[in-house]
């Protein structure tokens, strides 16, 4: 009787079967992976868009009540501008949402004169999650307003302005504490909260 070399039917069945639980396990791994890559680059994303919207209103926030002539208020007080005092508003945004817009002035042109609505801006939450920013109104309810964020690229679930006075050294300070959290319309379970402090330096 000549001898049979080789895998038996049953050999090569087990070989087989090994190989495809060998290459399940690997394409869920590789699966895996690219997932967690892809939401990576998604919360990255975010990231780089929500801060580059947060930077924004800061860096115009800390310049409300600025004025050219500030030094007239200490040596000319009688005759000193009072157009930009006190101009840090809140309000609720036409749809009724409380404390999600805010309104200032600034002299914007550094000419020690109040340009009416010129030197007016503001922020607010609008249309279902779109950030608009408002130049040449102190209004949150009047036209003009222009978006800051696409809804296709990045969605603002809420933005919230708080103001707080205090008095230090017979100086009034006012602070504005913006809470804003943001989400990916592609994947809203992708959200980022972000929360900054702004001291007003020129509020008078």
């Amino acid at each position: 009787m000549n001898k049979q070399y080789g895998l038996s039917l049953v050999e090569l069945m087990i070989t087989i079967t090994l190989g495809l639980l060998l290459m399940a396990a690997l394409t869920a791994v590789f699966s895996n992976t690219l997932g967690v890559n892809s939401r990576s680059l998604k919360l990255s994303q975010l990231n780089e868009e929500a801060t580059v919207v947060m930077d924004l209103m800061v860096g115009d926030l800390r310049r409300a009540g600025y004025r050219a002539d500030a030094a007239e208020l200490i040596y000319d007080p009688a005759n000193a501008s009072t157009a930009f005092n006190d101009t840090v508003k809140v309000f609720s945004n036409p749809d009724g949402l409380a404390n999600s817009c805010i309104v200032f002035s600034y002299d914007e042109n550094s000419d020690g004169e109040y340009q009416s609505a010129n030197e007016d801006f503001g922020y607010r939450l609008f249309g279902g999650g779109v950030l608009q920013r408002r130049r040449a109104s102190n209004s949150c309810d009047a036209g003009g307003w222009e978006g800051l964020t696409k809804l296709d690229l990045l969605q603002v679930t809420e933005l919230e302005f708080i103001l707080t006075e205090q008095m230090i050294n017979l100086v009034n300070e006012q602070r504005v504490t913006i809470t804003m959290t943001v989400a990916l319309p592609s994947d809203p379970e992708i959200t980022r909260t972000m929360v900054s402090e702004v001291v007003i330096r020129n509020a008078f």
